[in-house]
């Protein structure tokens, strides 16, 4: 039975997690979800008081496996600072091309996709989103503090800086989806070396 259980939450989750990406999760029902996911209705509220709670679930569930897939595996490695940078988005290249392959749909970031469809819906998926943002933040702004030491990068206000990364990478998911085209998140994120190496405000010399 316990066994049983924790396989039908996790189908429940991992149903919702594929709606989120696919930005088909606020147009789903609760019996489409649970359809999806293969379970009866009444299981759904035995784990989950609401669709919205599964969402928040879903949300974490695919942060963890994020971090464990993505940034986990980069950040364990020994590479300098803009080396760890490149590396998160390659491998963020890679997993969306992989899925463009399969489906020939750009599916784009489900943690921008969920926001954009639900997060002035509800304070808790708000608060949710924001410290997922806020681990990627995390995680950039590690990489800043290793290349300022390496003299990769100038020092200043480097959380700024990572948040202006993050913002740059959701962008570019953002309009690779809307033209369904893999290389315009690449296009776009040419600029993000720019956006690592020197906060904008920062006084420039004319010397070379």
């Amino acid at each position: 039975m316990p066994t049983r259980s924790r396989d039908t939450r996790s189908r429940l989750i991992e149903a919702t997690s594929e709606l989120i990406w696919s930005g088909g999760f606020r147009a789903s029902s609760v019996d489409e979800i649970c359809r999806s996911a293969d379970v009866h209705k009444g299981s759904f509220y035995h784990f989950f008081p609401s669709k919205m709670d599964l969402a928040i679930e879903a949300l974490r569930a695919n942060w963890q496996d994020t971090r464990d897939t993505v940034f986990g595996p980069i950040f364990s490695e020994k590479m300098k600072g803009m080396e760890r940078l490149r590396a998160v988005v390659d491998a963020v290249d890679r997993l969306q091309r992989r899925e463009f392959a399969a489906r020939h749909v750009y599916l784009g970031c489900p943690f921008g996709n969920l926001g954009q469809e639900m997060a002035n819906q509800d304070e808790r998926l708000q608060s949710a989103l924001d410290e997922v943002f806020a681990g990627h933040v995390d995680y950039f702004q590690r990489a800043l503090e290793e290349a300022a030491e390496a003299g990769e990068c100038e020092p200043g206000d480097l959380r700024n800086r990572a948040r202006r990364i993050l913002a740059l990478m959701e962008g570019a998911l953002l309009v690779a989806k809307v033209a369904n085209q893999p290389d315009r998140f690449t296009e776009v994120m040419r600029a993000a070396p720019l956006l690592a190496r020197a906060d904008p405000e920062a006084p420039r010399s004319l010397s070379h």
